[in-house]
C-alpha cells in the first residue's frame, strides 16, 4: 500500500526482494494531508478495489537482467569515456570516479586478510551480496588508498548488522551516517582529528565518507527517484576520527574503550545521525556551565524525532573539542558524569511537539510502549528527557584544541542504532604500509 509518491520506490524495493510483479495500492497524495472522512472514503472506495484486483489477477511476469560478473570488463575507453559510461550507468553520484581497473581492485585486496569472495552480508534493498570484492571496486571508485581496505571492509561489515538497519536509508528524513575511527591505524594513514575534523581536504576522511554513499548507490541499490526517497537528503559526511592521544592523557576513555576495546586498538563505528548541529561557543570557566550551553542547543537539535515512533530510543553524537575536555577534567568531571548531567538535564519541553507528532506521543502513552521515565501526564507544560539513560549519548572527542565549539548528531529512533567493529589488518601490515609510503615518495 502506497502514497502516490512511492510507488518507484515500492516497485523497486519488491523487484530486489525477489518480487518484481507484486501488486500494489495507490493512495493519491500523501496521507497527513487528508482528513480522516476522506481518507477513510479513498480507503473504502478505488483503494479496496485495487486491493481486490491484486488478490484476484495475475500479475504480467517481470524478468531480471543479468549483471555482469565481477571479473568482466564491462566498459574500454579514455578516461573521459569511463566518467561518461559511468554515469549513463547510474555508477556514480555525479562526480569524478577512479577507473576500477582489475589492477587497482587488486592492490585492494592486497591490504586485506580477508577472503575476496567472503561475503559480509545481503545489501537492501537491492539484495545483492555484499563481497570483499565489492567493497574494494567501490573503494577504488572513491578514490580511497588501497591501504584503507581494512576499515572500508569494517565498515561494510557493520552497515550489514542488522541492528543498524541500513535497509531503511531510502526514508525520507534522508538519515546519513556518521563513521567514527579509532585507534593506532588513525596515525598509519593520515586521518585528520584535530582543527577542521569534518571538513574535506584530507584523503582518508574523505574518500572513506564518499565510499559510504557509493556503496549505498552501488551495492544497496539505493539510487534518488527510486529506493532513495529522501525528501532532501544531503552528501555523505566527512569520517570522524578521535583525538585519542589528548583524551587519554585527560585521563578521559576513548569511544573505542567505550565499545569494549582497548586503547589504541583499530575500530569502526557507524551511527546515523539524522540531525547534525553545532553548539557554538559553549566555553566558560564553569564546567558545569558549559554542559548546561550544550544541553540548551541539544534542545534545539529537534532531537524529539525520537517520537515519532513508539518505544524507540534515540542514541545522540556528542563532539567536544579538547580544549573543552580539558576544563571539564581539570574540574573533576569524568565521562560517566558527563553522560548523567546530559541525561538529567538535556530535556524537551512537550508543547514544542505539535500536530500529528503530539498525537504519536500520546498514543504511546496510551498503549504503554513508552520509556518509563517520560511519565504519562497528558500535561504539554512539562519537560521530559530525550534518550533512554545516560550510556545513550555517544561522546567522541575531535575538532580544534583552541576551540569551544561542540557537534551534536541525533538519529530518528529506529534506525541506524551505533554499531561498531575491530578492523582486520593482514599479517604484513606494518610492511605494507611502509612500501606504499616508501612508493610514494
Amino acid at each position: 500500500m502506497l502514497c502516490s509518491g512511492f510507488v518507484n520506490q515500492g516497485k523497486m524495493t519488491a523487484k530486489g526482494l525477489g518480487m518484481p510483479n507484486l501488486p500494489h495500492t495507490i493512495h493519491p497524495g500523501h496521507v497527513n494531508f487528508v482528513p480522516d472522512e476522506q481518507l477513510e472514503k479513498t480507503v473504502a472506495g478505488p483503494m479496496l478495489q485495487q486491493v481486490v484486483h491484486g488478490l484476484t489477477v495475475q500479475p504480467p511476469e517481470e524478468g531480471y537482467v543479468a549483471e555482469p560478473d565481477k571479473t568482466d570488463i564491462v566498459f574500454s575507453g579514455a578516461f573521459d569515456e569511463v566518467q561518461e559510461h559511468f554515469l549513463e550507468s547510474g555508477w556514480t553520484e555525479g562526480m569524478p570516479v577512479v577507473p576500477p581497473t582489475i589492477e587497482k581492485v587488486e592492490a585492494f585486496l592486497r591490504h586485506t586478510p580477508r577472503d575476496r569472495n567472503e561475503v559480509l552480508g545481503k545489501a537492501l534493498p537491492a539484495s545483492r551480496e555484499a563481497t570483499v570484492w565489492s567493497v574494494a571496486v567501490n573503494g577504488v571508485m572513491s578514490g580511497c588508498r588501497p591501504e584503507y581496505m581494512p576499515v572500508l571492509v569494517a565498515i561494510v561489515e557493520a552497515m550489514m548488522d542488522p541492528a543498524f538497519g541500513h535497509e531503511h536509508l531510502g526514508h525520507t528524513p534522508a538519515t546519513e551516517t556518521q563513521i567514527v575511527v579509532n585507534g593506532k591505524i588513525l596515525k598509519e594513514l593520515g586521518f585528520n582529528f584535530g582543527q577542521a575534523a569534518l571538513r574535506p581536504g584530507f584523503q582518508a576522511n574523505t574518500s572513506i565518507g564518499r565510499f559510504w554513499r557509493m556503496y549505498l548507490r552501488n551495492v544497496c541499490g539505493f539510487i534518488p527517484h527510486g529506493t532513495d526517497k529522501g525528501c532532501f537528503g544531503g552528501n555523505f559526511r566527512i569520517v570522524l576520527a578521535e583525538s585519542e592521544d589528548l583524551a587519554h592523557e585527560m585521563g578521559w576513555p576513548t569511544h573505542a574503550e567505550d565499545e569494549g576495546y582497548a586503547f589504541g586498538e583499530n575500530v569502526v563505528t557507524i551511527t546515523a545521525c539524522t540531525e547534525m548541529t553545532q553548539a557554538i561557543e559553549v566555553g566558560d570557566p564553569n564546567a558545569e556551565q558549559i554542559l548546561k550551553n550544550i544541553e540548551a542547543r541539544m534542545a534545539d537539535n529537534n532531537m524529539f524525532i525520537q517520537f515519532f515512533f513508539r518505544g524507540m530510543v534515540t542514541r545522540p553524537l556528542v563532539v567536544i573539542t579538547p580544549a573543552i575536555l580539558k576544563v571539564l577534567t581539570d574540574q573533576g568531571w569524568t565521562k560517566e558524569r558527563v553522560r548523567k548531567h546530559f541525561y538529567e538535564n538535556a530535556k524537551l519541553r512537550v508543547s514544542r511537539l505539535s500536530g500529528m507528532i503530539l498525537n504519536r506521543f500520546y498514543r504511546g502513552i496510551n498503549e504503554k510502549c513508552w520509556p518509563e521515565q517520560l511519565g504519562t501526564s497528558m500535561d504539554t507544560d512539562r519537560d521530559i528527557q530525550m534518550v533512554s539513560k545516560p550510556e545513550d549519548f555517544l561522546i567522541v572527542v575531535a575538532g580544534d584544541p583552541d576551540r569551544d565549539h561542540t557537534m551534536i548528531g541525533s538519529g530518528n529512533g529506529y534506525i541506524g542504532f551505533p554499531v561498531t567493529r575491530k578492523i582486520d589488518l593482514p599479517a604484513n601490515w606494518d610492511e605494507l604500509v611502509a612500501a606504499t609510503k616508501l612508493g610514494r615518495k
